[in-house]
């Protein structure tokens, strides 16, 4: 009888858990890197955000990064809706592919900070983006990316 009793608390106590509203979108980002962008929403709140692209910069090659984000850290009002500054912490590789060091992977943290709109018909969401990135490998050296993209909500 205890048991029923426990499940059934449990079960009530689940009624009221609303599930976060997260979603995902997939598109481009131009600049330095260029290529594919991905973003997940965890909550309302944070983000998983990463790219697969190419750098052209400081260092030459594939470029991969991976960024826990903080979304809606301030909101900014436009006349179609709130324009939405984030920023983040994360990691990024570079297989770098030219020069000197050419066949080095360069790896370190980054420190994104953004703006990120989002149009409702169509589901799209526009984004600019500055990151701080600091290589701990080949060398020790610390570089800025910056882009602007485009991804599509689902």
């Amino acid at each position: 009888m205890m048991k029923l009793f426990l499940i059934f608390l449990l079960l009530l106590s689940l009624l009221g858990i609303e599930q976060a509203r997260a979603d995902a979108a997939v598109g481009a980002v131009i600049g330095d890197p260029t290529g594919l962008s991905a973003r997940v929403g965890l909550d309302g709140q944070h983000s998983i955000e990463g790219a697969l692209a190419y750098s052209s910069s400081h260092y030459e090659g594939l470029h991969v990064h991976g960024t826990y984000l903080w979304d809606r850290a301030r909101s900014f009002a436009t006349t179609e809706g709130p324009l939405d500054l984030y920023y983040g912490l994360g990691l990024r590789l570079i297989s770098i592919n030219k020069g000197d060091r050419d066949g080095e992977i360069a790896f370190g943290p980054r420190a994104p900070l953004g703006l990120l709109y989002n149009f409702h018909n169509p589901n799209i969401e526009v984004f600019g983006e500055v990151s701080l990135a600091m290589d701990l490998t080949p060398k020790t050296d610390v570089d800025l990316d910056v882009g602007i993209g485009v991804r599509v909500r689902f």
